[in-house]
């Protein structure tokens, strides 16, 4: 939730355009937050608080007489189909991204799997010329290491609901 004092200011700034506003605050959670469930509640907390303002805004000061209340409930329906779609990026750019990052001498790698395979495969580029894999079990996460010809790879392997999430670092020897 350490985005939110990000997406606040920016869902209130693009959360007037109906459909756009919530895709740009959905990325946003997703892309600061980087691990799903984060992201997606600070996507729901983020874009209700926009909501919650632009609904009071429309029902206090938007009335056209020849309409009725018509404006009234289309900015509630699209504050709520706005949460919904702020939700559903987060969810699915969290779900999805690959992030890549230097720290220090090496380089990180964040991303969900939903098995072995697709871990293998997402890795398959740096396992080249590596030696066999050396595992650690603990009760929440698996710690495979792995030597290659230039660099030692570790990465960390824990499941999150029905997905694992990987963090794989790669130092230089």
């Amino acid at each position: 939730m350490k985005a939110l004092k990000i997406t606040i200011p920016l869902s209130l700034a693009t959360w007037w355009i109906p459909i756009l506003g919530p895709i740009i605050n959905g990325i946003a959670n997703a892309f600061l937050e980087r691990r799903i469930r984060p992201s997606v509640l600070s996507a729901v907390v983020s874009s209700s608080v926009a909501s919650t303002l632009y609904v009071f805004l429309a029902l206090k000061f938007l009335f056209v007489p020849l309409f009725g209340n018509l404006f009234q409930f289309l900015a509630v329906l699209l504050s709520v189909i706005g949460i919904g779609i702020s939700t559903s990026v987060a969810y699915v750019v969290s779900r999805h991204m690959t992030y890549s990052y230097y720290s220090g001498d090496s380089l990180n790698v964040e991303f969900y799997a939903k098995n072995q395979e697709e871990i293998e495969r997402r890795l398959g580029p740096f396992l080249e010329g590596c030696g066999e894999p050396i595992y650690s079990f603990s009760e929440k996460k698996i710690i495979v290491k792995r030597n290659c010809s230039q660099y030692a790879m570790e990465y960390e392997i824990t499941q999150e609901g029905r997905k694992y999430r990987v963090s794989a670092h790669i130092k230089r020897i």
